[in-house]
């Protein structure tokens, strides 16, 4: 029988909704929302020791088509770039203008330790979060950090020095120069009173901004120093104080650092309608009726005094504190609500792996010296008791944890920072709540930061270190056949155990998953640092900071909803860090922000769009052609789907055309009777959906 294939010119989406619903997403929303995801200090490698941690390699997870291969929410973001870090006047940025240039373009690439102001003239830098929250989108910071700290300030505030967090906070909660008088004339002493030489004035940018959302740590910055403040107390959603379960004591904030003595938490309660939380129990169970679009109410969560603690540290000795992936859930709802039928803007920092390379966590130990204690380059060896930093403060008798490594603290920290991601992306798919791109980033490397093996309990390698990189060699079973070159009676080497791969289990914590270690001896990932004090010029002597921050390109990760702007990263080479705000403010239609920028450096819709797309002809004997004409060199795929949404053939997998009218051959004849879906993808963009019969 002969085969012929009759085109109907319709788009999938008018006439089969199962397909739809399985490779489309419909925005049922005008609404617009843009979440950013920084990793402070965030390379490629804890991202691969978390996926690895995970269960990659193993038996039916070895390759990303297998079922079970674990990969991460930042793994499936569709499209991936390089990006530089460099600041304006130094090779390696610090965390000031590494957030800048996303808060602000092209105008934010600054001298390292300024916030979102231009370093010559002491002019304020407009953000995008300030100019978005002008043009009517609600507007929030998250962060594990505290607030204050240098990437989220990037977004909200503008000063000369990112040290100044009582200034900082002060901004965050003023929105015109007499509110900001106010906050520093409640001092209840005079000389620390409004002083316009000394505490400058609001800067013009922030003036008419409210943050609608602020959820972190650094209490500290928003306590008096000298009175005490109820607000320090930890309380549940009822009010009732919450004790550590380890001790029984009342958990507390403790005293603030505010030289002034302003309480700001209580100014930010009574004058700017910001409702209060400082525990988990009470961020999640906030009254949400309260935040709709036009009121006046606002969320503000600090959970520790300075930075929250590390997902390690709070699993085993804060429960009560949030999870990132916690503060970015309820983020999302109160900025969904407030934002309304216009959207938000989001920045959500995942500040605490930076903190845990600048200790070079796991790489160093301190020992006795001739001239006092000092670092000695190790691996492999139990955490210091007292958390992830405890490495600073630490001795050569300072003890160690049993069952806790480095790159326990690592795995969850990139883990809870994934789980953060997975919000938005959640979030993004999910039809009724409009337009979403997502974007993840670093505003640098730090430390140097390397997975270079595992545990090795049996110390196969004979040299005491019990750490071995890769599987061991093949051999053969009968040893006379050693040397042959015959390939009989082989024995894989480390096959018999499913390889050699880490070996974790998971476990459940607050309804989330974390990898551990299977037992005391498995093969547990080791890890090292590029930036130490051996080798970053630094000197060994214990006390100072042993990692610094590195000029590593950074990866991004980016997806939208409407396959229109996340694709702008791709098929441009190595971009600047200063690339994606460009691309946020086009998506956000931010059009009085675009002067902040420059010239465009990302492409406009008509650049991305194909013309000429048919299959033809019809009816035909046996095959067909689908047709299409690229303005420019492109990367083109064309598949065929059944009307299930199921791909039944490649017609061409993802290839880059020059400019110009191209055809390509479909083969009837190896397609059965029925309807099918033609999809042309053209530079990750789904150009057109052309339903096929065959007969």
């Amino acid at each position: 029988m002969k085969t012929k294939l009759l085109l109907v010119s319709v788009f999938l989406l008018s006439c089969s909704g199962v397909f739809a619903q399985k490779n489309a997403r419909t925005n049922t929303s005008s609404a617009r929302n843009v979440i950013i995801y920084i990793g402070d200090g965030f390379g490629l490698a804890p991202k691969t020791a978390a996926r690895m941690a995970m269960g990659q390699g193993r038996d039916g997870r070895r390759y990303t088509s297998d079922p079970n291969f674990q990969t991460l929410a930042l793994d499936n973001l569709k499209y991936s770039a390089t990006v530089t870090t460099h600041s304006l006047n130094s090779w390696i940025t610090d965390s000031a203008p590494g957030a800048s240039v996303y808060a602000a373009g092209k105008s934010g690439k600054q001298d390292n330790e300024v916030i979102a102001l231009d370093p010559s003239s002491g002019e304020p830098i407009e953000t995008i979060l300030e100019n978005a929250k002008k043009q009517g989108y609600a507007v929030g910071l998250v962060t594990t950090t505290r607030v204050t700290h240098a990437t989220p300030a990037a977004f909200a505030s503008h000063i000369w020095y990112r040290d100044l967090e009582s200034y900082i906070a002060a901004q965050y909660i003023a929105s015109s120069q007499d509110e900001y008088k106010a906050i520093f004339n409640a001092s209840p002493t005079a000389a620390y009173r409004y002083n316009a030489s000394r505490d400058w004035v609001l800067p013009a940018p922030k003036v008419g901004v409210e943050l609608d959302v602020i959820l972190g740590g650094g209490s500290r910055f928003f306590l008096p120093r000298n009175v005490a403040s109820s607000n320090a107390a930890v309380v549940d959603a009822q009010g009732k104080p919450i004790k550590n379960p380890a001790t029984g004591a009342e958990v507390t904030l403790g005293s603030g650092s505010r030289a002034d003595d302003v309480d700001l938490i209580e100014f930010a309660k009574k004058n700017k309608n910001y409702q209060f939380v400082n525990s988990r129990d009470a961020l999640m169970r906030v009254d949400m009726s309260q935040f709709k679009p036009g009121s006046e109410s606002k969320l503000l969560g600090l959970f520790h005094s300075s930075h929250v603690n590390y997902e390690q540290d709070r699993q085993t000795s804060a429960p009560w504190e949030p999870s990132l992936s916690d503060m970015t859930e309820m983020a999302i709802k109160v900025l969904k609500a407030k934002g309304g039928e216009k959207g938000f803007f989001l920045i959500v920092e995942g500040g605490r792996i930076d903190h845990l390379e600048h200790a070079n966590a796991g790489g160093i130990s301190v020992i006795a010296g001739a001239n006092g204690n000092q670092y000695s380059v190790d691996a492999d060896k139990p955490a210091y008791v007292g958390g992830g930093e405890a490495v600073y403060t630490a001795t050569p008798s300072t003890a160690r944890t049993a069952n806790v490594y480095a790159s326990d603290y690592m795995i969850k920290e990139v883990l809870a920072f994934d789980y953060a991601v997975a919000e938005g992306r959640n979030f993004m798919n999910v039809p009724v709540n409009g337009k979403t791109l997502l974007f993840t980033t670093s505003d640098h490397e730090c430390g140097g930061f390397a997975v270079t093996g595992l545990h090795d309990e049996a110390d196969a390698q004979g040299n005491g270190t019990k750490i071995r990189t890769y599987a061991g060699q093949i051999g053969k079973s009968n040893q006379t056949e050693a040397g042959y070159a015959t390939p009989t009676n082989l024995v894989r080497g480390d096959g018999g155990d499913e390889g050699w791969f880490p070996e974790y289990s998971l476990k459940m914590f607050q309804n989330k998953y974390y990898p551990e270690a299977a037992s005391p001896t498995a093969r547990r990932i080791v890890v090292a640092y590029g930036s130490n004090p051996v080798t970053n010029g630094n000197g060994n002597k214990a006390g100072g900071t042993p990692g610094n921050h590195t000029p590593q390109d950074i990866w991004v990760g980016a997806e939208d909803n409407t396959g229109s702007h996340a694709v702008q990263i791709t098929g441009r080479g190595l971009l600047d860090n200063t690339a994606l705000t460009p691309i946020m403010a086009d998506f956000l239609k931010l059009t009085e922000f675009k002067d902040n920028l420059g010239k465009p450096a990302y492409r406009v819709g008509a650049e991305l769009s194909a013309e000429g797309i048919n299959v033809s002809p019809v009816p035909v004997v046996n095959q067909s052609s689908v047709s299409f004409e690229v303005k420019k060199l492109a990367e083109v795929s064309v598949d065929v789907f059944d009307l299930a949404g199921t791909k039944i053939k490649t017609v061409v997998g993802t290839q880059k055309y020059q400019a110009g009218k191209h055809s390509l051959p479909i083969k009837g004849s190896e397609l059965k009777a029925g309807m099918y879906v033609v999809v042309v993808n053209i530079d990750g963009v789904i150009q057109s959906k052309k339903i096929i019969k065959v007969q």
